[in-house]
């Protein structure tokens, strides 16, 4: 079995300071005893992920949202956002400098707003990843750090997407990438480089961007701690990964 997880509050807990549970390693490492492939399936650009996935031993991510995938180490695949809408991102940057970042292969382009955060960018990326939005040239995603619900036609792309773009709706920001790119879609392309079957696929996630491959997994589950409008689309509810959720609902799928 292909095992996917997110990282945010699937793997690596936030609560207090981040860290991740003993049990979630102790159910990573018995995945891979039991001749599973534990893998990541996150929003998080490539520069951003490398390090948890270091922390597992894992050598396969489908990052940025399914528009970067990594295979046994080595990038095979990345969608820039299409270039002919960047300037319709620029524009909205300039117009609302607090609520808007990007990423590209390499860095995260920020405004000062976003500096209770850098700290904590730095440390996964392992270096000062973070650079002034003037200073993007292309990018994978682009954030607009508002709910989707308030935002208005000032806001453009993010409001109302144009061709060639894919809205993403979380909870508390709104984030745009290629149309093509999504967690499933990177999944299939992942097992595809590896001749894998797409029924020996289990995903777990707790966030509105996972709810793509929750559907479409031969199993998807859905962490403890995730909201209900997440929750309702999972084939099995974990408990919280605080509570040793992962490791939990391993065993109770026969995995380990």
């Amino acid at each position: 079995m292909y095992v996917f997880f997110d990282i945010d509050g699937t793997l690596i807990s936030h609560k207090g300071i981040s860290h991740i549970p003993d049990e979630t390693r102790i159910a990573i490492d018995a995945l891979k005893a039991h001749g599973h492939v534990p893998a990541i399936a996150t929003g998080r650009a490539a520069f951003l992920a490398l390090n948890a996935a270091k922390e597992f031993g894992i050598d396969y991510l489908v990052c940025s949202g399914g528009a970067e995938i990594i295979a046994r180490g080595k990038m095979i695949h990345r969608k820039y956002f299409p270039d002919e809408h960047i300037e319709s991102f620029r524009e909205v940057a300039e117009r609302f400098p607090k609520f808007s970042a990007a990423v590209d292969d390499k860095y995260l382009y920020a405004g000062n707003a976003f500096e209770d955060f850098f700290a904590y960018f730095n440390s996964q990326a392992g270096y000062d990843c973070i650079r002034p939005l003037s200073e993007m040239k292309r990018m994978i995603i682009c954030y607009m750090m508002l709910p989707h619900s308030i935002l208005t036609n000032e806001h453009r792309l993010f409001y109302s997407p144009p061709e060639g773009v894919r809205l993403e709706l979380m909870h508390q920001f709104t984030e745009a990438r290629h149309e093509s790119a999504s967690k499933w879609n990177g999944i299939e392309l992942l097992t595809a480089n590896e001749g894998a079957n797409l029924n020996d696929v289990i995903v777990f996630g707790d966030g509105p961007n996972d709810i793509d491959m929750i559907e479409h997994a031969n199993t998807g589950v859905v962490v403890g701690g995730a909201r209900d409008d997440v929750k309702r689309h999972a084939d099995y509810v974990c408990d919280d990964i605080d509570d040793g959720g992962i490791l939990k609902a391993c065993k109770y799928l026969g995995l380990i």
